[in-house]
């Protein structure tokens, strides 16, 4: 999933406004609000864009503080995670004997 250009486009019949972040991934969408919706990548679950439903009736800097603080929390929680696992792996034997199996 190599990433491509950040796209911005509006759908005039819809009036939805769409904002890819350029990660080309399948992606599913989880209502942040009952007009702003934020797409997840399904493989990754990590955001891929997001939706407006209605922009000229919105405050667009209000929702982009609002979709920031969501993927900032969304990345603050998947470090946290990551940094867990490291922890836990650096502290297993586990790996010491695969490496010993292959010598």
């Amino acid at each position: 999933m190599a990433p491509s250009k950040p796209k911005i486009s509006y759908d005039d019949e819809a009036d939805v406004l769409y904002v890819s972040l350029g990660i080309d991934e399948p992606s599913y969408c989880e209502p942040l609000s009952s007009f702003l919706l934020l797409e997840l990548g399904m493989f990754t679950n990590q955001p891929t864009g997001f939706r407006v439903i209605q922009p000229r009736k919105r405050n667009i800097k209000e929702i982009v503080v609002t979709v920031r603080k969501r993927i900032t929390k969304d990345l603050q929680q998947r470090e946290k995670i990551v940094r867990k696992t490291l922890d836990q792996v650096e502290k297993t034997k586990e790996l010491e004997k695969v490496g010993q199996s292959n010598s």
